[in-house]
């Protein structure tokens, strides 16, 4: 115990809740506990803590972390159509994470719980990479995966860990350490919305259609190709699918209206990252070159690589790809959020007002 309180956010902009600073405490004083609207925030046991700082060191907001200009940047594809179709876009991420598990690797990503939480979890069979195949807008939680990463880490083991760039940030401060087993890649990151939203959405769905929801895709692929779809699969009746954005939940995600509030703030909105290696969408690459129109049909990603080990990873799928270099340029261009972070909507507390007093099918 300690007379000093120690203070890791003064509000809730400062905190993004990777959960980097629950895991490194050694007197397990830190437990994060959700809001009203099911964002996780750190909470420390006076009665536990005994004021040794490790919690401020790990925290990405108030540690600068080390950003990185890209190498290279490609618009890449992967070939194996089977795999990239479960994909949100061209399928990179499943082609390295296929990689890191050939050669006898661990993969850290997002996935559903069967109750729709989405959480961080652990890979080590090519048969449950669907499983992190796929956008998932909504915030996930990290659990103790930075823990088992280090163990991995220290066990020798090759890792592979994707996420959002503060997840990513958090990851490196927890572990203090390079390794050169450890390859990370961030994704741009659009924000990062409130699960108990998701999980509103998915109650109004369910009553809406008279069926349980088991399956919530957000960037469904047709047999035609990629379009922005969303996929609702049910227990009994046949799968819906919807325009994204047209369901409301999609349509505030694109607009930012239930994001954290660090996102707002975020200092990871910029062309500089933070991983091994960048993952997004390539808005606007077909702009400068004709080639990448027909690509557009199927998707196909941005790939930033921004350390020798991320493109060193890189290099080992290149047989597996349809892989050309662009200049980083092109997808400064596109996405605003390699440039800037987006503003706070003004209709954002509106939303949770109305949530609040009206209900969530009120405002659908």
């Amino acid at each position: 115990m300690t007379d000093k309180a120690i203070q890791l956010f003064k509000n809730k902009y400062q905190c993004c809740g990777c959960n980097a600073c629950e895991m490194v405490c050694g007197k397990k004083a830190i437990t994060m506990i959700e809001d009203e609207y099911g964002f996780r925030f750190p909470q420390i046991d006076t009665d536990k803590c005994v004021g040794c700082g490790s919690c401020l060191k790990v925290c990405c907001i108030n540690n600068e972390a080390e950003l990185r200009k890209p190498e290279t940047v490609y618009a890449a594809s992967y070939k194996n159509k089977d795999i990239s179709a479960k994909s949100a876009s061209g399928g990179i991420f499943a082609a390295l994470a296929k990689q890191v598990l050939t050669e006898g690797g661990i993969v850290f990503g997002s996935a559903y719980t069967e109750q729709f939480d989405v959480e961080v979890v652990p890979i080590e069979k090519i048969e449950d990479l669907p499983r992190l195949q796929g956008s998932k807008y909504v915030q996930s939680d990290i659990n103790d995966t930075f823990l088992q990463v280090r163990t991995d880490l220290k066990n020798g083991r090759k890792v592979l860990f994707s996420g959002t760039p503060c997840q990513i940030a958090g990851l490196r401060l927890f572990l203090r350490k390079p390794y050169d087993n450890l390859f990370t890649i961030d994704l741009v990151c659009h924000g990062v919305p409130s699960p108990f939203f998701f999980k509103k959405n998915l109650t109004f769905l369910e009553k809406e259609y008279g069926d349980h929801v088991v399956d919530f895709k957000f960037r469904a692929k047709k047999k035609s190709g990629w379009r922005s779809y969303v996929k609702y699969v049910f227990n009994q009746r046949k799968p819906i699918w919807d325009f994204l954005g047209k369901n409301y939940y999609t349509h505030a995600f694109h607009l930012g209206y239930f994001n954290r509030a660090s996102c707002y703030t975020c200092d990871f909105s910029r062309s500089e990252r933070v991983g091994d290696i960048t993952l997004s969408d390539f808005w606007g690459a077909e702009k400068h070159c004709r080639s990448l129109k027909k690509a557009r049909k199927w998707g196909f990603n941005l790939v930033m690589c921004n350390t020798p080990q991320g493109r060193s990873l890189y290099e080992t799928v290149l047989k597996y790809v349809e892989s050309m270099e662009c200049p980083v340029e092109w997808a400064i261009q596109g996405d605003v959020r390699l440039r800037h972070t987006e503003q706070r909507p003004g209709m954002r507390d509106k939303a949770y007002k109305l949530l609040s007093e009206k209900g969530y099918a009120y405002m659908s």
